[in-house]
């Protein structure tokens, strides 16, 4: 991914598009919501540090994220950092998801040494339908899912609605499991399961459509968070 930097104010960049999904408007006159799921990393420092600067514009919030962090600005900021560190060989990964092709509302990392671990997984800006959660995390297992023979691990605290959700897209804890902050685990079998009931969703759902092929050097301008 390479950046195109147009003036100090806007991040623009170029990159090789994942995914994107698109929720179809119910009504004539209403336009069609779009999610675009991009990977980000060291190449793309430049869009990075101009999105830093702006993190803490807004007060951001969300009931059902995974995070590491106390607050979600401090976990965007913490995940940015690390894609700074990261290039196309890591293992490790960052994810952004990019609404309408102008705001980014929402990220998630992992790493992978060996056992894939989703670390953070946030999103912003009124996401009513879930779409920015959904398609970043189906992305995630996705990407997993072609190199991993291992089952996938997570962490969240007991009682939120993020180990709720986590609970609702097929991890389980296990028996020995139960802390504060529980281990959750999806094992090898039911990433693809997982995958594919989403997958078939989408496909049979009128209401939305799904384009998992890669397009490279999508060209992005007006970009925020």
């Amino acid at each position: 991914m390479q950046i195109q930097s147009i003036n100090t104010n806007t991040p623009n960049f170029q990159a090789n598009r994942l995914r994107t999904a698109v929720r179809l408007a119910k009504a004539a006159n209403q336009p069609n919501t779009s999610i675009d799921i991009y990977s980000i990393n060291s190449s793309d420092s430049e869009f990075i540090n101009k999105l830093l600067m702006k993190i803490d514009l807004k007060n951001r919030k969300d009931s059902h994220g995974l995070k590491e962090k106390e607050n979600v600005n401090d976990t965007i900021r913490n995940v940015m950092n690390k894609a700074l560190k990261l290039n196309e060989n890591s293992s490790d990964g960052v994810y952004i998801a990019v609404k309408n092709g102008k705001h980014i509302t929402g990220l998630l990392d992992y790493t992978n040494g060996g056992i894939p671990l989703l670390k953070n997984l946030v999103v912003w800006r009124g996401n009513k339908e879930n779409d920015s959660r959904m398609n970043l995390f189906m992305q995630f297992l996705k990407g997993i899912g072609k190199k991993s023979k291992t089952d996938v691990v997570t962490y969240a605290e007991t009682g939120t609605k993020g180990s709720e959700w986590l609970l609702e897209q097929g991890f389980t804890i296990p028996n020995q499991n139960r802390f504060a902050r529980q281990r959750f685990v999806m094992t090898k079998k039911d990433v693809r399961t997982n995958l594919n009931k989403f997958e078939n969703y989408i496909e049979n759902n009128s209401e939305t459509t799904l384009t998992d092929k890669v397009q490279k050097d999508v060209r992005l301008t007006n970009l925020d968070l």
